[in-house]
């Protein structure tokens, strides 16, 4: 007989995503099963966002719908946990007063238990019932996110290489929510590595809230270069992605490492925010317009094949016309080959929720919807470059009678994905494909060759 059963629900990034892939392995480990359906579980799990208004107010309104299944008696308790309960305490308490139990961002040790003590508390009146907070602090040293439970395909996997931030930017609350930042030692993220790929992780994701700073607290120095190679290293591993890069500490030393290490995709996640150098000022970026310039330019001189993606925002507190000119020219100029934007939004406790010049709303829609035409033209123009070229893909599923899979060019989730005609494919199979056609963000192709033998970074003209 299983321990309870439980119902969970992951929102937000993929570095929630691999907490709740813990958080998951750890209630298995207690001998809890987990369904899919929310009305058959006993208690229902919510790992929340907190990041923006947006997505707070998307995880309240996740939790008040599990709170409903409870009334109703469909389950007996409910736990949230993440970002949102890490932030908002007071707040929470009173707004939610049917959750059981407020988790954070650092549960792993007490999930179980606390699940089986609302079991318990459900079968027997006389059960002690358990705190409502048990948020901890966000400064605990990093610990090996090892023994998940898997929400992603089984080919591919996220690794988080370090909890926490030591930015400033004026808009995001991340460093009062996740803490400094902790990187975690390189054989820690090895054994991870080395966990998921011997469960058949064939990509790696490297994740974090600034994966350049990675090794500065331990090692005296950024270590990123080294940890891709050893992670390229890994048996079993083809495709390892980094993600959430910061421009302001991209060293030549990452450049080259991208550039020679087998296995490591031609592939950068680089958010840069803005480019008008006021606007970076008013975000503490610390970063200018020239040196961003020139870190595009060393990328794309040493790394051939490169595919950049990036993020932008919009509507920043000060943002005039002229600023934003600037930034829709050089979308246009740069020709990045992924890219999103977000309309800027106040946050309580950061510095430029308290700026003077708010934009208006229907100001920052219009930005938005401006910067965002002139992107896709961009992109739909530079995925014509992948036409006629064999390229590697990683297959993902199969839609109706098409197979679905990536280049090393498109991240998980977030970017394209290429349609397969030809050959006979399975989810998980590296294969090599000719392009035939390119339709917005997607394209076509005909599989040529069935384990995949080209380089990662085999794209001309890029």
């Amino acid at each position: 007989m299983p321990t309870g059963t439980v119902h969970f629900i992951s929102l937000g990034c993929p570095k929630n995503l691999v907490d709740s892939e813990v958080l998951l392995g750890r209630l298995v480990l207690d001998d809890f099963a987990v369904c899919e359906d929310a009305d058959q579980a006993d208690i229902i799990v919510v790992n929340t966002c907190g990041f923006l208004e947006a997505s707070r107010q998307e995880s309240i309104g996740v939790i008040q719908e599990a709170c409903e299944l409870k009334k109703k008696g469909s389950a007996s308790g409910v736990v949230v946990a993440g970002c949102l309960a890490q932030r908002d305490k007071d707040k929470l308490l009173e707004l939610l007063p049917d959750v059981d139990a407020f988790l954070g961002i650092m549960g792993e040790e007490k999930i179980a238990q606390l699940c089986e003590d609302l079991t318990k508390k459900v079968k027997s009146r006389r059960a002690k019932s358990p705190e409502r907070y048990q948020v901890e602090r966000n400064d605990r040293e990093c610990s090996a996110d090892v023994g998940r439970l898997r929400l992603t395909p089984r080919h591919t996997a996220y690794v988080k290489i370090s909890e926490g931030c030591d930015n400033v930017c004026t808009f995001c609350i991340i460093p009062k929510i996740r803490g400094v930042h902790r990187s975690k030692p390189v054989e820690m993220v090895l054994q991870e590595v080395r966990e998921l790929a011997a469960d058949g992780a064939k990509e790696i994701n490297l994740i974090a809230q600034d994966t350049t700073s990675y090794g500065k607290d331990l090692y005296g120095g950024f270590e990123l270069p080294r940890l891709l190679r050893e992670i390229a290293a890994v048996p079993g591993v083809r495709w390892v992605r980094l993600m959430y890069a910061y421009p302001s500490y991209f060293t030549d030393a990452m450049i080259e490492a991208i550039a020679s290490t087998p296995n490591v995709v031609k592939y950068v996640d680089m958010p840069l925010q803005h480019i008008s150098d006021p606007m970076l000022k008013g975000m503490k970026r610390q970063i200018t317009k020239a040196e961003t310039l020139d870190l595009m330019r060393r990328l794309r001189a040493g790394v051939p094949g490169l595919v950049l993606r990036t993020t932008f925002i919009v509507g920043f507190p000060g943002e005039t016309d002229a600023d934003f000119d600037e930034l829709e020219a050089f979308v246009k100029e740069a020709k990045f080959d992924r890219a999103g934007a977000f309309k800027y939004s106040p946050e309580k406790g950061t510095p430029a929720g308290r700026y003077p010049g708010q934009v208006d709303e229907a100001v920052k829609e219009a930005r938005y919807d401006r910067i965002m035409r002139a992107q896709q033209a961009v992109a739909f123009d530079r995925q014509r470059k992948w036409l006629g070229q064999d390229v590697e893909v990683l297959v993902d599923s199969k839609a109706g009678k098409r197979w679905v899979g990536r280049t090393y060019g498109d991240a998980p989730e977030i970017d394209g994905v290429i349609y397969l005609t030809g050959g006979k494919p399975k989810v998980g199979d590296l294969l090599r494909v000719k392009v035939t056609r390119a339709e917005g963000y997607d394209l076509h192709g005909k599989v040529v060759e069935r384990e995949a033998g080209v380089p990662a970074a085999s794209v001309s003209g890029a």
